[in-house]
């Protein structure tokens, strides 16, 4: 069985450097894309849970920056 490649990116160049450079790793950008809007405390919460439980090799220096992204590009507004 074949598996098509995930090699998309996450949208909007610089903006989404640290998204792309920590995240696809594990993750597809479209996985995560279609997740629902929550709210930028929620992302936040996920970052650093798949920081301290699941050992994402994250710098602290990128979680900012990938926050931001996702409480942008997929935030509830809350």
């Amino acid at each position: 069985m074949e598996l098509p490649a995930g090699d998309a990116l996450f949208p909007g160049g610089p903006e989404a450097d640290a998204i792309n450079n920590n995240c696809l790793a594990c993750h597809s950008a479209d996985m995560v894309l279609n997740q629902p809007a929550l709210p930028r405390s929620t992302w936040e919460s996920e970052v650093h849970k798949m920081i301290k439980v699941y050992g994402a090799p994250v710098q602290d220096s990128d979680v900012p920056a990938i926050v931001d992204y996702l409480a942008k590009v997929k935030g509830s507004g809350q």
